[in-house]
């Protein structure tokens, strides 16, 4: 009697008929790391562990592969490695998705980043289109491995490591230099040429550019604003009656009170500005410092009170909370008639 043993290739094969499977426990373990990161440092710190070795594993991607295929004499091909390093983007795009989205503003350069992210994650969950797109071209799967290792390590750095935020958007980029770098021996064997590394490149380039240049306009991930209003009293962090139009001889006799409530990762300590507009131009700036909590209440309650204005501060105002360096955690209008 003979039997018939599957190879775990076949058996790899079987399961594109549950392939959906994967994506949506991918998206459902990014929500669960979400709330789990935000109710203990314990948990945040396993998560921490745990994309740590999953970033070694796509940096060793290419050698696995070839690896398992030698050591089970051709049973397992070098797809295996590719389908595990597919799976771990997935859950680090995932996991990535709920902390960009909690801290992004109705605001257009929050609104592009969003996008990406979300059209990388998609990305990663068609099989056609990353085996077509990414997995067969060296440059391509190097340029994704990269953005995943910035994006998570701009959300990992501040709810982990309690970096402050305008910090952790240098570190991760650095972060993504070096798994570019150690990513090169990979595209120097599988395709020599320097056209595949200049191609590879662009990405890490764009990254550079986007955190020295325009690193004030991502979201400040880790930080999320869930309350704010303009008021004219507050007693005991309760703030009064929310005021979006005010009248001039009002605002001159009694001011102005920003009020906020921010969550923020525990032991993270962030410094902010308030920042006034008048008519698009800034009129002041007021700092202010929240602490992360315990993400059983509302978060940090902070405010600050603007007493000072213009003879004629009648007109359009703004009123922008932002990290140290400039991300904008959340924006606030009123008008003086």
């Amino acid at each position: 009697m003979t039997t018939t043993v599957e190879s775990p290739s076949a058996s790899l094969a079987r399961w594109g008929r549950w392939q959906w499977l994967l994506p949506v426990a991918s998206f459902l373990a990014g929500w669960i790391g979400y709330v789990a990161i935000e109710r203990g440092p314990t948990l945040a710190r396993i998560m921490a562990l745990t994309v740590l070795l999953s970033w070694f594993w796509l940096l060793l991607e290419n050698v696995a592969g070839r690896w398992l295929q030698r050591f089970t004499k051709g049973r397992l091909s070098p797809a295996v490695a590719c389908f595990v390093t597919q799976s771990l983007q997935q859950e680090l795009l995932f996991f990535s998705l709920p902390f960009v989205l909690g801290a992004s503003q109705l605001d257009l350069a929050h609104g592009l980043f969003v996008a990406v992210l979300c059209l990388a994650a998609l990305l990663s969950t068609l099989d056609p289109v990353y085996e077509r797109w990414i997995a067969r071209s060296p440059d391509a799967a190097v340029a994704f491995q990269v953005y995943c290792t910035w994006i998570t390590a701009l959300v990992l750095l501040p709810v982990a490591l309690h970096l402050p935020i305008q910090k952790a958007a240098l570190v991760a980029s650095v972060i993504a230099l070096l798994a570019f770098v150690a990513a090169l021996p990979r595209l120097l064997s599988e395709r020599k040429g320097i056209l595949v590394c200049l191609r590879a490149a662009l990405p890490v380039i764009v990254v550079v550019a986007v955190v020295t240049v325009l690193a004030r306009w991502l979201p400040p991930a880790g930080l999320r604003l869930t309350e704010s209003r303009m008021t004219t009293e507050i007693n005991a962090l309760q703030p009064g009656p929310p005021i979006t139009y005010i009248e001039r001889s009002r605002l001159q006799r009694e001011g102005l009170i920003v009020y906020t409530a921010i969550h923020a990762p525990r032991g993270l300590t962030q410094a902010l500005s308030f920042d006034w507009h008048h008519d698009g131009r800034v009129i002041d700036r007021i700092p202010a410092v929240i602490e992360g909590s315990d993400g059983k209440g509302r978060g940090w309650r902070t405010w600050t009170r603007k007493q000072n204005f213009d003879a004629d501060p009648r007109g359009k105002w703004r009123v922008d909370i932002r990290t140290a360096g400039g991300q904008l955690v959340g924006r606030l209008r009123f008008v003086v008639y």
